[in-house]
C-alpha cells in the first residue's frame, strides 16, 4: 500500500512563483526540508537535484499565469520554499507539542533578517547552544529553516506572513541577527547601514 500523501507548497524563484503538490511519506519525520535537502530516501522523497511538483501554477513576474500537470524544478534555483495548508505537519517533530522522540535535538531560536536578490525574510532561525550563526550557515544542508517568518518580495513590496519557510543558503546575500536591533524599518527595505570597527 502506497502511504504517500501530497503537500501543497510554494516555491519562490528569481522570476516566478510556483505552487504545486509534492509527495512524501505521511510520518511525523517527513518534512519539506528533507525533500529540499535530500536527506531522506524514505518513500517517494527523492535525493537529487530536482523536485517533482504536480498540478502546478506558475505566477510569472509580468503577471501571466500558467498551469502544468507536472514540473521538475532544479532545487538550486529555488530561493525560498513554504508549505501551504497545515504548515506545522511539514515541520516534523519540532512542531509537535509535548515530549519529542529521537532524533529530535533541542535548539534555540534567534531572530534574523535574511536578504536574497529578490526577497527579504524576517523570522527565527535555530541553532544548538554551542553553535555560532556562521557554523549553521556553513553546515551541509542546503536549505535553512526559518519559523514565524515575514517574506517581502522586493520587486513589488508585498509582504506575506508564514509559519515556516526554507531559505536556500546559496541565495543568501546577507543574514543579520536581529537581537537588540531596531525593527522600525519596513520589512522590504534593504539594510544599507555600515558597521564600523
Amino acid at each position: 500500500m502506497d502511504m504517500a500523501v501530497s503537500q501543497l507548497i510554494k516555491l519562490y524563484m528569481p522570476t516566478e512563483i510556483l505552487i504545486g503538490s509534492i509527495f512524501y511519506a505521511p510520518t511525523p519525520e517527513a518534512r519539506l526540508l528533507d525533500a529540499l535537502n535530500g536527506v531522506s530516501d524514505r518513500g517517494p522523497i527523492k535525493k537529487g537535484r530536482f523536485l517533482e511538483l504536480s498540478d502546478v501554477t506558475i505566477q510569472h513576474d509580468d503577471g501571466r499565469k500558467e498551469k502544468l500537470t507536472i514540473s521538475y524544478i532544479n532545487k538550486s534555483t529555488v530561493e525560498l520554499a513554504i508549505t501551504l495548508g497545515d504548515a506545522e505537519i511539514s515541520r516534523g517533530i519540532g512542531a509537535q507539542e509535548g515530549p519529542k522522540s529521537y532524533p529530535y535535538v533541542e535548539k534555540s531560536a534567534l531572530p534574523v533578517r535574511i536578504e536574497t536578490a529578490d526577497y527579504v525574510v524576517n523570522g527565527n532561525m535555530y541553532h544548538m547552544s554551542y553553535q555560532k550563526v556562521w557554523s549553521v550557515l556553513e553546515d551541509a544542508p542546503e536549505f535553512l529553516p526559518i519559523t514565524h517568518a515575514r517574506i517581502c518580495t522586493v520587486a513589488n513590496n508585498t509582504l506575506e506572513s508564514v509559519p515556516f519557510v526554507a531559505v536556500n543558503k546559496d541565495h543568501i546575500l546577507s543574514l543579520q541577527e536581529e537581537n537588540g536591533r531596531s525593527k522600525s524599518a519596513g520589512a522590504c527595505s534593504r539594510d544599507t547601514s555600515k558597521k564600523s570597527g
